[in-house]
């Protein structure tokens, strides 16, 4: 009769029957009907409650434990662990929890513990878990600490859940920029999923003329053939992931258009089941990479086509050299086009005179450009028809009513007599020209106007004369603009740089010349330059 309160305790659930197999007077527990009371009422909590507990009772903390707490022992350890020491149904885990149990049994302190990741052994393999869990101490009727009451749940999925979000997240993140190199986003891409825990190996296949070639691997030393090379034609052809070796699968990188660019070869962590929703994960991986590949070659596609019209232009703004004396240089904002909205041209009128026209139109790239060809070609007509340059300016101011975005463009035009060195020129809303010579620099900043299509003042125009050695600099904002920077400062160091370049003999560029000196590397705005070298007699073609 001392037994039945343990036959009421663990009446009607699985692991109450367990309890009730083991020989409990084989263990250091003794039978139940000797149990102290602090014993019986947390072994009667723990079958009362369908929350996951665990007793440990006793020098080995021997196990009793309910139906919730059974689903954390896995396939393996259940029923043995019933009644058996903590130590040896949790030994793969004991160095890490042991400490726990310690301070609690030395102390009478209870511990809070969350997402606690173990390595556990409990279904047939290493698997990675999480546990929120609270330990406290079972005390006798003189208050010495006898045992350990453990609360407990699971939060493996929340745990690998969150992680899996942010290694999404990480991944889209450094897939947002737009490249125009494959090579990147391989880079990319193997970053973030090489330093997943969720993925053991990763392979970036891309699709080429020569067929499927491996762009990048997380895998160190020798890139060796993770995957069929039978099985990545296959994915890719039918355009359904593949899973082999029952835990690497096989992701063909499938546009939005339907257009293949490659397969991802994904291989699972074996610390974790290989289940619906680890699959369905590693092909949401997937298809991140598939869009950003997908949008690269787009871009890719969408500059080569710019290039092409870009090129065209830039034929055309410049369809002969420039004459002797004459230096010219381009640098566009968008390293991939030839032209922007900046342009240039020295036109030659009739022996010994040429007109220049030095223009900017607002933005960069292939947009700007298409403003910036009709606003060229429409200057260099009104200067053929013999138009001053005031009245070019003025005639532009009307012609961009007719062009819309190409309000605001700033122009310098002058007229040049090459025989005498006199130039005639009117300026709208554009930065000034400079004169440097044996005696020291001059800026042309006469005749100055609003930018195109800007107020209703008559344009104006003023004469400057150069002598024998002058070199005549014209350029666009692009130049001398930095950020933060006041233009005096810019125009200072423009007028410093072109006096060392100028003052002495020069280069046969000199006009690269200063754009390197003054925009070295890649510029931030469209640059143009016209250079001229101004020589008794004149130094033009005369033809």
């Amino acid at each position: 009769m001392g037994a039945d309160w343990f036959l009421r305790a663990t009446d009607g659930s699985e692991s109450g029957a367990s309890a009730r197999a083991v020989d409990w007077s084989a263990t250091p527990l003794g039978p139940p009907s000797t149990w102290p009371s602090t014993l019986r009422v947390a072994v009667e909590l723990c079958f009362s409650t369908r929350f996951p507990v665990f007793v440990g009772w006793g020098p080995e903390l021997t196990m009793i434990y309910n139906d919730g707490y059974r689903a954390m022992l896995g396939t393996e350890k259940h029923p043995g662990a019933m009644g058996a020491p903590a130590s040896v149904v949790w030994a793969e885990i004991w160095a890490e929890i042991s400490p726990l149990f310690d301070e609690v049994l030395s102390t009478g302190h209870p511990t809070w513990i969350e997402d606690m990741v173990l390595y556990m052994r409990r279904s047939g393999y290493r698997e990675e878990t999480a546990f929120t869990f609270s330990y406290s101490a079972l005390k006798d009727e003189d208050g010495t600490v006898r045992g350990v009451l453990d609360i407990a749940t699971e939060t493996t999925g929340q745990v690998v859940d969150r992680r899996r979000l942010t290694t999404l997240g990480d991944l889209s993140a450094a897939l947002q920029e737009v490249t125009d190199d494959l090579g990147v986003i391989g880079l990319r891409t193997i970053e973030v999923l090489g330093a997943s825990r969720d993925v053991l190996r990763a392979d970036l296949y891309v699709d080429t003329q020569a067929g499927l070639s491996l762009l990048a691997t997380s895998h160190r030393g020798r890139p060796d053939v993770f995957a069929p090379p039978e099985d990545l034609v296959a994915a890719l052809a039918g355009g359904e992931p593949l899973v082999v070796a029952d835990d690497v699968v096989l992701a063909p990188l499938v546009a939005a258009s339907g257009r293949k660019h490659g397969v991802l070869v994904l291989a699972a962590s074996p610390l974790r089941p290989f289940d619906d929703a680890y699959r369905s994960y590693l092909l949401l991986l997937a298809s991140v990479v598939a869009r950003a590949i997908e949008v690269t070659v787009e871009h890719l596609r969408e500059v080569d086509q710019l290039r092409t019209v870009s090129d065209t232009l830039q034929l055309a703004m410049t369809p002969e050299a420039p004459p002797a004396g004459w230096y010219t240089a381009y640098r566009p904002a968008d390293g991939n086009l030839a032209v922007g909205g900046d342009w240039y041209d020295v036109v030659r009128l009739d022996e010994g005179r040429r007109g220049i026209i030095v223009g900017d139109c607002s933005g960069h790239g292939l947009e700007a450009a298409a403003r910036m060809g009709p606003l060229r070609s429409a200057a260099r007509a009104l200067l053929l028809e013999e138009h001053g340059p005031a009245a070019t300016l003025a005639a532009l101011d009307r012609f961009v009513g007719s062009l819309p975005g190409a309000e605001f463009a700033t122009v310098f035009c002058g007229v040049l007599d090459e025989r005498t060195g006199s130039m005639v020129y009117a300026v709208a809303g554009h930065p000034p020209g400079l004169v440097v010579g044996r005696r020291g620099t001059v800026w042309l900043d006469g005749a100055r106007g609003a930018p195109l299509a800007v107020g209703k003042t008559p344009r104006r125009e003023t004469l400057t004369r150069l002598r024998p050695g002058d070199t005549l600099v014209l350029y666009t904002d692009g130049m001398i603009e930095r950020r933060g920077e006041s233009l005096r400062v810019s125009l200072d160091r423009l007028e410093q740089t072109a006096r060392e370049l100028f003052s002495g003999p020069t280069s046969d560029t000199p006009a690269e010349d200063l754009v390197e000196a003054l925009v070295p590397g890649r510029a931030r705005d469209d640059v143009a330059v016209v250079v001229y070298r101004h020589r008794a007699g004149g130094y033009g073609d005369q033809t």
